[in-house]
């Protein structure tokens, strides 16, 4: 079934908030081992992908867990409160959830180069390393998305994580349409983000501020270029992280 993206995305607000009444109202205690992906699909009557996202969300909240052959594992029964930016519906959009990554995430990586504790660096590392294996398309999301959130909550700053987490539907978006374009200079997908995620994880490890700010522009740049297929001119930029240098003109 062919479901338009923005679609897809509805359907699996949807799914999320049946799941998360299910959680949250008591019906799936903490310790429940929920249906698999398929078991919800058919109970849903929707495809396996947008349970999928519904599945992701539920994870960056911190109400499920993945156990290798125990599938999906309620591990929270908080009610967290939903928060969500409004989903991609055009080329438009992309690019400005682009634009606004750009801001947050490469200065989210300086401050984790700075205040990186040992357990954090060893999250972000233990998810950069997952790249290196095969991954279904549900477990390359999930290794994409905890990355990035790893370095969001190295920063000690809970603002970061919140925006990281609240943009899980802008990042799964990118994520399918990666995948539906080839990659330049061979590899597949997962092996170019490992690439690219690794030059960000030596900068932290190095304590690298603007190493790490410039990696992750990169990474960031990258993904936007495989998804649009073309560079999108920028009319300024920062050098630098802030509080380090002010903006310069292009």
């Amino acid at each position: 079934m062919n479901v338009p993206h923005e679609e897809r995305g509805k359907l699996s607000e949807r799914v999320y908030d049946r799941l998360r009444q299910k959680i949250d109202g008591g019906e799936w205690p903490q310790g429940t081992r929920i249906p698999t992906e398929s078991e919800l699909a058919a109970s849903f009557n929707v495809s396996r992908p947008v349970v999928r996202e519904a599945l992701v969300q539920l994870r960056t909240e911190g109400a499920i867990d993945s156990r290798r052959g125990s599938g999906s594992i309620v591990i929270s029964a908080r009610e967290i409160p939903k928060r969500s930016y409004e989903p991609i519906e055009n080329v438009a959009d992309l690019i400005s959830a682009f634009e606004f990554r750009l801001t947050i995430e490469c200065d989210a990586a300086a401050s984790a180069a700075l205040r990186a504790k040992p357990q954090d660096l060893a999250e972000i590392v233990a998810a950069h390393e997952r790249f290196s294996s095969e991954l279904s398309d549900e477990e390359f999301g999930d290794c994409d998305l905890a990355f990035h959130v790893a370095i969001a909550k190295a920063t000690g700053n809970k603002l970061f994580e919140a925006t990281l987490s609240m943009l899980h539907h802008q990042i799964l978006f990118g994520m399918r349409l990666t995948g539906e374009f080839s990659l330049r200079g061979g590899g597949t997908r997962a092996q170019t983000v490992y690439r690219e995620h690794a030059a960000v994880v030596e900068a932290i490890r190095g304590r690298d501020a603007q190493g790490a700010f410039e990696a992750m522009r990169d990474h960031l740049l990258q993904s936007r270029h495989r998804i649009l297929g073309f560079d999108v001119p920028s009319d300024w930029r920062r050098a630098a992280p802030i509080g380090t240098s002010l903006a310069v003109p292009l």
